[in-house]
């Protein structure tokens, strides 16, 4: 069973990893490349903060969710800091 809980460990770190890319894709999918509605619509995903907070696994879990949108939105922040504004 430890191995099992390792592995599984294991992967959920590396999926934490890789769900802000995958959540900027589909935010900009959905919303057709505009940064600005793609980050609005990651802000309407993401979970509410929680009322109290005592640390159980699945409030933490909770936070690590929230976490992840977090990231994702300031990728498309970086994102847009690199483009340039044709119409001003």
């Amino acid at each position: 069973m430890s191995d099992e809980f390792r592995k599984w460990q294991y992967d959920v770190e590396q999926a934490i990893k890789e769900w802000p890319n995958k959540l900027v894709e589909e935010a900009l999918k959905q919303n057709n490349g505009y940064i600005g509605k793609a980050k609005r619509w990651l802000k309407s995903k993401r979970p509410d903060n929680l009322d109290s907070f005592h640390g159980k696994p699945e409030e933490q879990f909770i936070v690590t969710i929230r976490a992840v949108y977090d990231e994702a939105i300031i990728k498309l922040g970086k994102i847009a800091d690199k483009q340039k504004v044709d119409e001003y």
